[in-house]
C-alpha cells in the first residue's frame, strides 16, 4: 500500500480508548462469554492480533472495561456525594440517575456481576463493592444502615435500567410505578 493509501497511525492510549468503547458496547450487551474480540477489533479497525497486543487476553479487557466503569461511577456519583457539605445520599441518587441513562454502563455492571463465576471477576466485583459501600458508609450522617439501603435502591435501578425501564415509562404505568416506588 502506498504512503498515501496508509491510515495515519494512532497512539497506544488512543487505540486502548478505541478498544475500551468498541468492547463496553460489545460486552455490555453479550458479557464476557458472548461477547466477541473479532467483533471489537472490527468495530476498531485492527486486526484481531493486535487487539491481543493492547490487551493479551478477553478477560483482561473485560476486567478493563470494568474497571472504567467503575471509575466513571466514582467519578459521577461518590466523588459528588462525598464533595457535598451536605444531603449525601441524595446528591449521589442525583448522579445515578445520570448514569442511569447511559444504558451500556448499567448493562456492562450487571455483566460483571453475572460474570462472578470466573474467581478473578468475583475477586473484582466483591473489592468494587465493598469500597463503594464503604465510602458511602463513611459518608458524615449516613452509617451501615443508610449505606445498605441505598446501595440497595441503586441495584434495584440497575436491573430496571437493565430492563430499559426509564424509557418505557413514560407510555407504561407499571414501568413508572416501579422506577417512582423508591422515591
Amino acid at each position: 500500500m502506498s504512503a498515501a493509501g496508509r491510515r495515519p497511525r494512532v497512539s497506544i492510549e488512543r487505540r486502548r480508548e478505541q478498544i475500551l468503547a468498541a468492547a463496553l458496547k460489545e460486552f455490555s450487551h453479550k458479557g464476557l462469554h458472548g461477547g466477541s474480540t473479532v467483533t471489537i477489533a472490527k468495530d476498531v479497525e485492527i486486526s484481531h492480533p493486535n487487539l491481543f497486543r493492547v490487551f493479551s487476553t478477553k478477560k483482561e479487557l473485560f476486567m478493563a472495561v470494568l474497571r472504567q466503569c467503575f471509575d466513571t461511577i466514582a467519578r459521577t456519583m461518590l466523588a459528588a456525594g462525598e464533595a457535598a457539605e451536605s444531603d449525601h445520599l441524595q446528591v449521589m441518587s442525583d448522579a445515578w440517575g445520570v448514569l442511569m441513562e447511559n444504558r451500556e454502563l448499567m448493562l456492562i455492571l450487571t455483566q460483571g456481576y453475572a460474570a462472578c463465576n470466573d474467581p478473578d471477576i468475583r475477586d473484582l466485583m466483591q473489592e468494587w463493592t465493598q469500597d463503594m459501600f464503604e465510602r458511602m458508609e463513611a459518608l458524615p450522617g449516613v452509617g451501615t444502615d443508610k449505606a445498605h439501603d441505598f446501595f440497595a435502591a441503586g441495584m434495584l435501578y440497575l436491573v430496571a435500567a437493565s430492563m430499559n425501564l426509564p424509557e418505557r415509562a413514560p407510555q407504561d404505568p407499571w414501568a413508572q410505578r416501579f422506577l417512582d416506588s423508591g422515591s
